[in-house]
């Protein structure tokens, strides 16, 4: 429907208007395709929309070089999500035509390259081909700007698999050759494997690093670069006659780290128009050192993300393993903390509240509590009301918190951890504990600690007392903003879905709402539930379904 819509429509004036001069009315043109197409839905056109508005807009200078840019790359976003190849192709055709009027050569070619299917309605790819085929004095009048690209692009790379296809890409471009393998050596196994190739498709291959032209590159540590594929025996026909492809001439050098030790091998096939020349050899050594290093680079930074996740995965069972520890003291407060945890990520989203900070006070929530390990079983498990001596005991938590978490936490960033835990008890009007502070002075965190760990605790059964009505729960929480709460947290909080709040009741037990009773819940916020009974009128029958389905898992 988006092709039909464009082509049979726009499609002859959008391309009269391609290659003609008159930009501005081409680009009014594809501004209403765009816009009756974002009306249907129809992604298709829009992304090919977007790419030749881009066009039209650099042009006719219409908008900054980086705006335009990044609506191109907005265009390619959207085709990747619904995988259509003719607005790839378009893009990518768009792309190289600005590319290469901003003299960056290498990556024009690159995108032109990357362009499958010749039949397209919106450029003629023949008449645009010549633009793009180099001889060898247009790449080395500008060598330094082939290197810098390369440079440039693979070192901002840390994935090894986007790496590799990078180096792979921009070899071919710089090279003007047709393809393009990068090898990486396993010393464990003695293979040396790849799944990066261009113009193929290309799943992971491993051979023995002694089989093959890459095998003898890896082994010999010499460069190779064969006028006649065919009359060379180290060459492997085979996988000529598998994918139908055929290798006229190949250059493949070593590829080295900084300690100058192998560690793979680069091959390109077929220069265009000719044989590899010793300037393709000098200028593929130099890749070669950029790609070593940014290979080196890759790998160490992958050892590091994998280290860093070991060891956020050990430190995660070192906590579960802490708050395990208070939950076995008291069954009956047992799964506090992580309702406390869930209640305060309810807030912070509410408060939109940025994702450094709302992780951190999650992690506080969690550890909320770990002071209790310094609190006598006799004063923590008591049923019955507290005395004087025994409730000032157990205030102690609050300090044994910080105490605790201070010595676990101890970078800037984590400490905050710490100072949050140990204000969840903090009011907001200075009457609380351990340090009495007041108003902002409290962290963020603990004010929205204080409202979670509040309303965890008297929705919840406890030693000298069930759970409070849901009704009486609000109220408190009503009357205490300013008092003992943030009047800001107490907002949010009244204002999260009630589906929200009983998807946390149901967490203990790892249970899920139905569909029907989640819709139903949706509908309503806290501070309408709390409208909704202190009703003194009729209730309607939505509101009616809203109260049995709340109290059917409050009440349970």
């Amino acid at each position: 429907m988006g092709r039909e819509v464009i082509t049979k429509k726009h499609n002859k004036n959008l391309q009269k208007k391609c290659f003609s001069s008159d930009y501005v009315l081409a680009l009014n043109e594809v501004q209403a395709v765009i816009n009756k197409a974002v009306k249907n839905s129809d992604k298709e056109t829009i992304a090919i929309g977007l790419a030749l508005k881009s066009l039209f807009s650099y042009y006719i200078n219409a908008a900054p070089y980086i705006k335009i840019m990044n609506e191109l790359e907005n265009a390619n976003f959207l085709s990747d999500i619904i995988k259509s190849q003719l607005a790839k192709d378009t893009i990518n055709y768009v792309f190289a035509e600005i590319l290469l009027k901003e003299k960056d050569i290498v990556s024009a070619k690159r995108y032109f390259n990357s362009i499958k299917n010749k039949e397209n309605p919106y450029f003629n790819y023949e008449e645009i081909k010549n633009k793009f085929i180099f001889d060898n004095n247009t790449v080395e009048s500008n060598p330094m700007i082939a290197l810098l690209n390369i440079a440039k692009t693979i070192s901002s790379k840390t994935n090894i698999d986007t790496l590799l296809k990078t180096i792979a890409d921009e070899t071919t471009c710089s090279l003007n050759a047709e393809r393009c393998s990068v090898f990486l050596l396993d010393k464990t196994t003695e293979e040396l494997w790849s799944k990066v190739a261009t113009g193929i498709d290309f799943k992971e291959i491993r051979f023995p690093m002694n089989k093959g032209l890459a095998g003898h590159v890896a082994m010999s540590g010499e460069t190779v670069n064969i006028k006649d594929a065919y009359s060379d025996n180290r060459f492997n026909k085979e996988i000529d006659m598998q994918t139908g492809y055929h290798t006229r001439n190949i250059l493949c050098m070593p590829i080295r780290n900084m300690h100058y030790e192998i560690i793979g091998v680069i091959q390109v096939l077929n220069k265009i128009g000719e044989n590899f020349s010793e300037y393709d050899e000098k200028l593929l050594v130099t890749i070669g050192m950029n790609a070593g290093i940014a290979i080196e680079n890759s790998k160490l930074f992958e050892k590091q993300q994998q280290m860093l996740k070991e060891q956020k995965q050990l430190f995660s069972s070192f906590v579960d393993t802490l708050v395990a520890s208070i939950d076995a003291r008291d069954k009956i407060t047992s799964g506090h903390s992580n309702r406390v945890k869930l209640y305060s990520k309810l807030i912070c989203e509410e408060m939109h509240i940025n994702k450094n900070l709302s992780d951190l006070i999650e992690q506080a929530a969690i550890l909320h509590d770990i002071g209790k390990i310094g609190i006598k079983d006799s004063v923590l498990q008591k049923e019955g009301k507290l005395t004087p001596e025994e409730y000032a005991h157990i205030q102690e938590h609050a300090k044994i918190t910080y105490d605790i978490l201070s010595k676990i936490y101890n970078t800037e960033n984590t400490m905050q951890i710490a100072t949050i835990a140990a204000s969840h008890h903090e009011k907001f009007d200075g009457s609380g504990y351990y340090r009495g502070l007041k108003g902002a002075d409290i962290p963020l965190g603990g004010r929205i600690l204080a409202v979670a760990d509040v309303f965890d605790a008297i929705t919840s059964k406890r030693h000298y007392r069930d759970k409070m009505p849901i009704k009486s729960v609000i109220s408190i929480l009503i009357e205490s903003s300013g008092s003992h709460f943030d009047p800001q947290v107490i907002k949010s909080f009244l204002n999260i879905s009630c589906n929200k709040i009983v998807e946390v009741f149901l967490s203990e037990n790892n249970k899920t709402l139905s569909e029907n009773d989640s819709k139903i819940l949706s509908i309503f916020k806290i501070f309408e539930l709390y409208d909704i009974l202190n009703k003194k009128d009729y209730l309607t029958d939505i509101e009616r379904e809203f109260i049995e389905t709340f109290y059917k898992y409050y009440k349970n």
